[in-house]
């Protein structure tokens, strides 16, 4: 689950694969997340040389380029059955392929099942609280938009989708209603869809008399 030290768990297990020089492809979805791995693997003591951090989008492009690698991990593994990831595994079939994910099931239904022979299941949330490694919680679910409209590609929603669904009036004012009803007066993160639904919906918090900043 999130917050259970995945990418630690990665770094080590592409550590052990470089001592044996072993080469390493690691997979992330997002530019962002290259930097973040990169720097964690090399506090990790992982040997970069033999490791590659690379963006899905960047690998298919540069296949050719690579020197084949023994072991392919697939960062957000739940990505796994799109197109352009199988590509990359079906380039290298000789290479063992691991992929951790907080979620291993696809949007649309379905396993990983094609791609991935066995599920390891890790430590749980609640044995992560309970073994002080997460902050406890209360959690609360109220039903703001209908997704049951809503198309995936490559595992997430469509994005344009979302941001029709989302940035409607009667959710900015759930969102603020909810914010009161809950937590009046304390601080708060409203995670959102995009740049301008943040900006759409600090300008709400402030216009209910709620000081807020958009963040991006």
């Amino acid at each position: 689950p999130c917050g259970a030290g995945k990418t630690i768990i990665t770094a080590e297990m592409a550590k052990r694969a470089t001592k044996k020089s072993n080469r390493v492809l690691f997979l992330v979805h997002r530019r962002e997340l290259c930097d973040q791995v990169k720097r964690t693997f090399y506090s990790w003591g992982v040997d970069m040389s033999l490791c590659t951090v690379a963006m899905v989008q960047t690998a298919v492009r540069r296949l050719g380029k690579y020197n084949p690698p023994r072991l392919i991990i697939t960062d957000e593994n739940h990505h796994c059955l799109a197109q352009s990831y199988r590509k990359i595994y079906d380039a290298f079939p000789c290479a063992r392929i691991m992929g951790v994910t907080a979620t291993p099931i696809r949007l649309g239904g379905g396993g990983l099942g094609n791609v991935n022979d066995k599920l390891i299941i890790g430590v749980d949330t609640k044995w992560l609280i309970e073994n002080s490694y997460l902050s406890p919680y209360d959690y609360y679910a109220p039903t703001l938009a209908n997704t049951d409209g809503l198309h995936t590609r490559a595992g997430e929603y469509v994005q344009k989708e979302v941001l029709d669904l989302m940035e409607r009036p009667k959710i900015y004012g759930d969102v603020v209603g909810h914010y009161i009803k809950l937590s009046q007066g304390k601080k708060a993160i409203c995670y959102c869809a995009s740049i301008s639904h943040s900006k759409r919906m600090a300008e709400e918090f402030c216009n209910n008399g709620i000081p807020a900043e958009h963040i991006d």
